[in-house]
């Protein structure tokens, strides 16, 4: 009897974290491979397509954003991503990784 419960308990455990990660559009793993020079499609291939275009100034902003309000967003110049950012998806700093800002590293 004790080891049924166990596997019932096992199965439940597997179902409930399945149903948190199906939550979630991006998830902070999936933010840490996005990289500027990445095409839209490329980036899609990452996170997937459930994202949205936002309305943006210049160039082409994509947003995947989570239930929970976190979200990761690429902006997109010719084609190609030139900053990613994000807010709630790696604690509750906010983080950019730009083409500009690794340039300037050098």
């Amino acid at each position: 009897m004790r080891r049924a419960s166990l596997w019932t308990g096992a199965a439940l455990l597997g179902v409930t974290l399945t149903a948190c990660a199906a939550d979630q559009v991006v998830t902070p793993d999936e933010y840490t491979r996005l990289m500027p020079g990445m095409t839209l499609v490329q980036a899609q291939q990452v996170v997937g397509d459930q994202g949205q275009p936002v309305q943006a100034i210049a160039g082409q902003v994509h947003r995947w954003q989570n239930e929970d309000g976190s979200f990761a967003q690429g902006t997109f110049l010719a084609g190609r991503a030139v900053d990613f950012d994000q807010e709630g998806l790696m604690g509750s700093v906010s983080k950019s990784k730009s083409k500009s800002k690794k340039s300037r590293r050098r």
